[in-house]
């Protein structure tokens, strides 16, 4: 009787390290093709048209520190591997023999970084990666530059300090905070030989030569507040100057010890919205966004 690939049956590694907290994982490739038709026969074959790239979006409660926040930074050097290994019991494969399937990528970027949290609930983080290098079986992000892995640090809503306009007393219930890293890649024509010591799949004429930030970062920052003594802002104001005001989000975890910090001094209020029904408070949401530049100003 065959056995189906479980949920407890798999583990997942970035650069060397076990990630903890994984609730989904979605990675996917397409190839587009130009096709070659010829007179008197028609279609021969397709020939791929535009370089190959992969996306992976990986979904984690945030019980550690997380791996991918760092990864938001411009060169090659924040290239990053990624694998989800996954037993195959009709063919005795498990996850310590090394006869388990895989599915990875190599040198994948990080495009948006996102983390959301309720009342009652762990934080969630969403990242959205675009992959430039080889994906498919037989990637081990386990071998590349191996660390330990991430101490397990449980937040709650007690150990979560949000701080913006109104915040100290009208009651926040809920935020979302989004980074988003949109990123060129270059390419360039390829030698006529493989260079010496590079692994057949990695060779530089099918990877981008430079894979660039495009500056501005933008981070975008929601917070859903029940309102105590909130007013809001006139929408007329914004034509004689943008409404700031100083931005944190801070996460420890039930021993004060700090996960994640986002500092976000003089974030531009966007938006406003106001939402009354019968059977809750009446709610304010408030959208703030920040420019980051090359310079991190």
């Amino acid at each position: 009787m065959k056995s189906l690939v479980q949920p407890y049956n798999q583990s997942i590694y970035v650069n060397g390290t076990g990630i903890s907290g994984i609730s989904s994982i979605e990675g996917s490739y397409g190839v587009r093709e130009q096709n070659i038709n010829v007179i008197g026969f028609g279609y021969v074959t397709g020939l791929v048209n535009t370089p190959l790239e992969g996306r992976f979006n990986i979904q984690r409660k945030l019980i550690s520190e997380d791996p991918f926040l760092n990864l938001t930074g411009d060169g090659t050097d924040y290239a990053f591997s990624g694998t989800i290994f996954y037993e195959m019991p009709n063919a005795g494969g498990t996850l310590y023999n090394q006869k388990s399937g895989s599915f990875g990528f190599h040198s994948g970027y990080l495009n948006s970084y996102k983390i959301s949290c309720s009342i009652g609930e762990i934080p969630t983080v969403s990242t959205s990666i675009s992959v430039f290098g080889d994906l498919g079986t037989g990637v081990d992000a386990r071998t590349h530059a191996p660390v330990d892995n991430p101490q397990i640090k449980i937040p709650n809503q007690g150990s979560i300090s949000l701080s913006c306009n109104g915040s100290s007393s009208n009651n926040i219930v809920s935020f979302e905070h989004e980074i988003s890293v949109p990123r060129n890649s270059v390419y360039s024509l390829g030698t006529s030989a493989i260079p010496a010591g590079a692994e057949t799949n990695e060779w530089p004429q099918r990877v981008p030569s430079q894979v660039d930030v495009i500056y501005p970062i933008e981070t975008t920052t929601n917070f859903t507040m029940l309102v105590d003594d909130y007013e809001t802002k006139n929408l007329y104001d914004s034509l004689t100057g943008v409404h700031t005001d100083g931005v944190s989000i801070t996460i420890n975890d039930e021993e004060s010890n700090n996960i994640l910090t986002f500092d976000l001094s003089n974030a531009r209020l966007i938006s406003e919205n106001i939402i009354t029904t019968t059977d809750q408070p009446l709610q304010a949401n408030l959208t703030y966004k920040k420019y980051i530049n090359k310079t991190g100003r």
